[in-house]
């Protein structure tokens, strides 16, 4: 992998700046403060929820279909 941005081929480039501005993106989101208040108590709303019940092998294969293909 590349170290340096002049190393990086043009393809690996254009990813990294749609991560950069991905990133940047983010930043912005979390200041502020409604979309910030809104995404913590998503989170603690899903904190919140009860796990799934584990299922044994035979129970998760009984809920599974077979695909067609």
């Amino acid at each position: 992998m590349a170290l340096r941005q002049e190393d990086l081929s043009a393809e690996q480039l254009e990813h990294q700046r749609a991560r950069d501005r991905s990133w940047a993106q983010a930043q912005r989101d979390l200041a502020d403060p409604e979309l910030r208040r809104y995404l913590e108590e998503s989170i603690r709303g899903l904190d919140a929820k009860r796990p799934a019940p584990l299922l044994t092998r035979e129970e998760f294969l009984a809920q599974t279909t077979v695909s067609d293909e």
